[in-house]
């Protein structure tokens, strides 16, 4: 299972590089993600094409893993020693990351893509819309959503979206 995921997470990063997504990456990480992703780029040979063939996207993945790991609502840009999340032994005895854990409002090893930042927006918009329902919430219930919605704001906004 570990394998498939890791071949999954390779074709979404060789398509990020094709679409030149990656760079448009923004957040604490987002350097260092550019610079991961554009060396994997380099091993693969990239030109502009694709890797089709199976075996190949393995042997890439195994020999030069950018530790980039895409999510709905962040990109980590896995670095064990900042890591804030719950770390995990894959079967190369690497640690990677549990986004399940993640705490991308805190993490260094966060990047945004345009997806991402629209996640975390239409995150903030359900906040919006809990916080008026009616009837109205417990007031700490409302505070901690109240909260939560505010946090994320002030994040979108100390990482605006970048334009290349």
């Amino acid at each position: 299972m570990e394998s498939e995921q890791a071949l999954a997470r390779g074709e979404h990063l060789l398509a990020m590089i094709e679409a030149h997504e990656h760079k448009d990456l923004v957040g604490p990480a987002a350097e260092e993600a550019r610079r991961r992703l554009e060396l994997f780029g380099e091993q693969a040979g990239f030109q502009g094409k694709v890797i089709v063939d199976q075996r190949r996207l393995e042997r890439l993945m195994k020999r030069g893993d950018p530790a980039v790991y895409p999510d709905k609502y962040v990109t980590c840009v896995h670095t064990d020693a900042t890591a804030l999340c719950r770390q995990r032994r894959d079967t190369r005895a690497q640690l990677r990351p549990d986004l399940g854990s993640c705490q991308p409002l805190a993490c260094p090893n966060v990047a945004l893509t345009a997806d991402n930042r629209t996640a975390l927006r239409a995150e903030t918009t359900r906040l919006d819309a809990e916080l008026v329902a009616r009837p109205a919430l417990p007031p700490l219930m409302a505070r901690l959503l109240q909260g939560r919605r505010d946090e994320i704001a002030m994040f979108l906004a100390r990482h605006p979206q970048e334009h290349s």
